[in-house]
């Protein structure tokens, strides 16, 4: 066999590499779908995870603000026995609630951030309230069931926790988020300015 016939054999050989023969470019795309499908996996069941963290943490903050009810009506005609029941609820509460701000800070830093605001704002108003209810009698009847405690000013932090959870758990980049509502709040807050109506001008008659 003379040199002429075996270059183009050679030329074919070096035209068709071993790596993209069809088994290693199915082997390969295989691969991918099952990282992307791992990943994938992974990433559904940390947020499902997460999401009953997040919720679970505004039901024991709820379960603390009762506690303003639970004090004030308490039992009268045993008040070793209700000190010591509620005392040792709210403990456990209060356990949570700890538990809670160590967790977020691993899982969510930024929703770590706004439930501590959350909680302290809870706890030195709701707190404060539950103090005070151990400070008044038990009720003894029916007609004084009804507890008027103003808790409203807790309502004001809880959006900030809101939109850090749904920042967190959005798979648009929070990054984005954030700067959306920052140009569209700029946007609305530009167009009532606009539209506010001006006070109108009261000319005094003259004498």
């Amino acid at each position: 066999m003379t040199p002429t016939t075996l270059a183009p054999a050679a030329g074919a050989a070096v035209a068709a590499p071993w790596w993209v023969a069809p088994a290693v470019i199915a082997a390969v795309i295989t691969g991918l779908i099952a990282v992307a499908t791992l990943v994938v996996t992974g990433r559904r069941a940390r947020v499902d995870r997460q999401r009953v963290l997040f919720a679970e943490v505004l039901g024991d903050l709820a379960a603390y603000r009762e506690f303003v009810y639970i004090v004030r009506r308490r039992r009268h005609d045993a008040p070793e026995g209700e000190r010591v029941r509620i005392s040792t609820e709210l403990s456990a509460v209060q356990r949570k609630l700890n538990q809670h701000s160590a967790v977020l800070k691993v899982e969510a830093p930024r929703v770590a951030d706004a439930y501590d605001q959350l909680l302290r704002t809870t706890r030195h108003i709701a707190g404060g309230a539950i103090r005070d209810g151990w400070n008044t009698p038990a009720i003894t009847d029916d007609t004084s069931i009804h507890v008027d405690v103003d808790l409203t000013p807790i309502d004001a932090h809880e959006p900030t926790y809101l939109v850090e959870v749904g920042d967190h758990l959005s798979t648009t980049p929070a990054i984005l988020r954030r700067w959306w509502r920052s140009i569209t709040g700029a946007s609305v807050a530009r167009r009532g300015r606009r539209v506010a109506p001006h006070a109108p001008t009261t000319v005094k008659p003259v004498p």
